[in-house]
């Protein structure tokens, strides 16, 4: 598995993604971060369509963070469109970010191919020590199957 892959950031708060920002640079994860701001950038930038059509500007990740709660189209269709694409979805890693953790929501985050489940942290340090969690495990130890990401 590449460790200095493209990380693909998914939230349509612009606060939030320049704190997640600041918490991975906290952290030590150096690796690019793109960033689109809703589930239908995510669908075009996983899909490798319009604007993301260049793979060498828009690399497929090995590692993507789905905010669940967005406006538009929420992290669920993003989860429904990938689980129609498994090939696709073998690709990379999916970690959803939710601000509810109801049974409900998490076992049909699961369902739906994510392969973990953070509560978003509200407090910076909470953040930071959440990313450096998901650089330990995910990026540093996590390995991936031949032509994954």
């Amino acid at each position: 598995m590449t460790k200095h892959g493209t990380i693909l950031l998914v939230e349509d708060n612009a606060n939030d993604i320049v704190v997640i920002r600041k918490a991975f640079a906290e952290a030590g994860v150096h690796n690019p971060l793109q960033t689109v701001h809703s589930g239908e950038e995510a669908v075009k930038y996983l899909g490798g369509q319009g604007k993301f059509a260049d793979r060498e500007k828009f690399p497929l990740p090995f590692l993507a963070l789905l905010d669940l709660k967005m406006s538009h189209e929420d992290g669920f269709a993003v989860l429904r469109w990938l689980y129609e694409r498994p090939g696709l979805k073998k690709k990379f890693t999916l970690i959803v970010l939710g601000s509810d953790s109801s049974d409900s929501e998490v076992q049909l985050a699961y369902e739906l191919g994510a392969q973990s489940y953070l509560l978003k942290p509200i407090d910076f340090k909470q953040l930071t020590d959440t990313v450096r969690h998901v650089k330990e495990y995910w990026i540093e130890l996590n390995r991936l199957p031949e032509g994954a990401a």
